[in-house]
């Protein structure tokens, strides 16, 4: 077959960075409604299921309906809608939307060639809400989210939406509050100084450890920090955008970032079976499978080690492969001397 490619084939794409409170308590509430998570984050399981057990009975039972129908993506979904300065300023907007854009919002979006198909079923058409759950069959749980966003009262939607939202934001975020906020603006900074010193592709590894290739239909990368999510980055999709919430680096939590650094650089080294996972990705990239196999271990206890050594960004992952960021390895020793140097001269 004799082919002519006329197609675009994009070879960049813009990066932008932004950061608020409001991610954070969606991602929140995201990450406790996720039983699978349990034992795969930084804090342990105990911290989290005492904070559950800690909450009001009303909050518990929005976060109980959101696990049933995920319904913290649809206030992701209506975050990206605007930059909200406040807690209020987003409830206040989420009143007084009305039904049609609220269904709208809450639909996930699919693809470009799926947007017609998205306004029709935010009209209330049953065939358009049909198609967009065909469309996502691959989906973990867009086709069950769109069907109950199909058969849902509006209002009480809302309602549940704010009452979840108010709530985790009242009774988890507000007490840590400026804490929280000093933290990813430290870290929005921290990327800020960084994003013209490299190409977008670099910039967007460095970042959240994870190679993004430019893809046609994309020209904007959004990265957006969070803090309780850690170490897990999310991915996204909005019109012409890839999302990245990726864990704030572990600079961005210490008041001496560099000692920090190397702390969880070391740390990170300082156990047996990590030494054999690295040098087992030194020899070549593998899977979880093989690291399990080739180890003799648990796939959990393999995965606790794995989240270690992505969190100091001595390995990346990418499509359910693992491999080694030889940079990091290689910046260790003179890092240690710099720092050694620097006491010295004190």
């Amino acid at each position: 077959m004799n082919v002519i490619d006329m197609s675009f084939k994009r070879t960049s794409y813009e990066v932008e960075v932004k950061y608020s409170i409001l991610y954070e308590c969606v991602l929140g509430i995201a990450m406790i409604t996720y039983p699978k998570l349990k034992g795969k984050l930084e804090k342990s399981e105990s911290y989290w299921e005492h904070l559950r057990n800690s909450l009001s009975e009303s909050l518990d039972a929005e976060l109980q309906y959101c696990q049933e129908h995920n319904t913290w993506k649809i206030l992701l979904q209506l975050l990206h809608t605007q930059d909200f300065d406040s807690l209020p300023s987003f409830l206040g907007f989420l009143a007084n939307l009305s039904n049609q854009q609220l269904v709208y919002h809450a639909l996930p979006f699919l693809e470009e060639s799926q947007q017609h198909v998205r306004e029709a079923a935010s009209k209330g058409d049953k065939d358009a809400f049909s198609e967009m759950i065909l469309a996502s069959r691959q989906h973990i749980f867009f086709p069950n989210l769109i069907h109950f966003i199909s058969e849902v009262d509006q209002n009480e939607l809302r309602r549940h939406l704010i009452c979840l939202m108010n709530g985790w934001f009242l009774e988890v975020i507000e007490k840590d509050k400026e804490e929280t906020k000093r933290i990813l603006k430290k870290d929005f900074e921290e990327k800020q100084r960084m994003m013209n010193k490299v190409s977008a592709e670099e910039f967007v590894q460095w970042a959240t450890g994870e190679e993004y290739k430019p893809e046609t239909n994309i020209s904007k990368v959004l990265l957006i920090p969070h803090y309780i999510y850690s170490p897990w980055t999310i991915h996204a999709n909005l019109e012409g955008t890839k999302v990245f919430y990726y864990p704030v680096s572990q600079t961005s939590l210490s008041d001496e970032p560099d000692v920090a650094l190397l702390a969880q650089f070391y740390k990170a080294l300082g156990d047996e079976k990590r030494l054999k996972i690295i040098k087992l990705l030194h020899e070549k990239d593998r899977s979880l499978k093989e690291l399990t196999d080739s180890l003799g271990i648990g796939k959990t206890t393999v995965h606790h080690h794995l989240v270690i050594l992505r969190s100091a960004q001595i390995i990346k992952m990418k499509d359910s492969t693992y491999s080694l960021v030889h940079h990091t390895l290689s910046t260790l020793k003179p890092k240690l001397l710099e720092f050694l140097q620097e006491e010295d001269n004190k």
